[in-house]
């Protein structure tokens, strides 16, 4: 690793407005970026200084804080100007692409390149993690963390279908008891006071015997 990567330290203010920095050069041609410049376009308030190292980083703006001939490069459109965007990005970051690929790697591996390659301390190395997360993908790079992401994603999204849809399943519905029926208020009633006779009787004689009281409280009730 050269000595001159080592002295450098990666950018770690704010993600938005280093991006936003990035985004001025794009559409616009100062002679100066510089904090006054930076505070007039509403970007990073109280941070400026950190977006100007940022583009100086990034080769973007020279010490003086002139737009050097790389961010020329910015003003590409289409497809060029996302192969040019990636070109300085690989340039900025030389140990970092050496070292891991993009496409396979995580949140953690880019903080411990940070971490123990460039000797960040562990709050800068996380702040300098998110950057280079968000300018890889306004550059278009694809990143392992990205699609591990996507796949979580997907997995809870999957999840949360199966879950409505169950929802929306109609419930199985068992079945209705048959109503019972409640006698009717205005039936007329029947008590039967058994004589002391009835104990003697036979099933049969007893039956008949209700047979005949059923028969005359039909009658009487009709």
């Amino acid at each position: 690793m050269a000595t001159e990567e080592l002295r450098r330290t990666p950018p770690y203010g704010p993600a938005k407005g280093m991006l936003e920095g990035l985004r001025l050069l794009q559409r616009t041609s100062p002679s100066i970026v510089d904090q006054e410049l930076l505070r007039a376009n509403g970007i990073a308030r109280g941070n400026e200084y950190k977006v100007v190292g940022a583009l100086r980083y990034l080769g973007l703006v020279d010490e003086d804080g002139r737009p050097t001939e790389r961010a020329r490069l910015l003003k590409a459109r289409g497809a060029v100007q996302t192969l040019n965007l990636q070109q300085i990005v690989r340039e900025a970051y030389p140990t970092l692409f050496r070292k891991l690929d993009l496409r396979s790697a995580t949140r953690d591996d880019i903080y411990n390149h940070f971490l123990a390659d460039l000797g960040l301390q562990p709050e800068m190395a996380a702040k300098a993690t998110r950057f280079f997360l968000e300018l890889a993908r306004a550059a278009g790079f694809q990143v392992g963390v990205d699609r591990t992401d996507t796949h979580d994603e997907r997995v809870i999204d999957l999840r949360r279908t199966s879950e409505a849809a169950a929802s929306r399943r109609p419930r199985a519905t068992q079945p209705r008891p048959a109503p019972i029926e409640v006698a009717r208020s205005d039936a007329p009633s029947l008590s039967i006071v058994l004589p002391s006779e009835t104990v003697s009787m036979s099933e049969e004689e007893l039956a008949g015997f209700f047979r005949r009281v059923l028969r005359a409280w039909r009658a009487a009730a009709s």
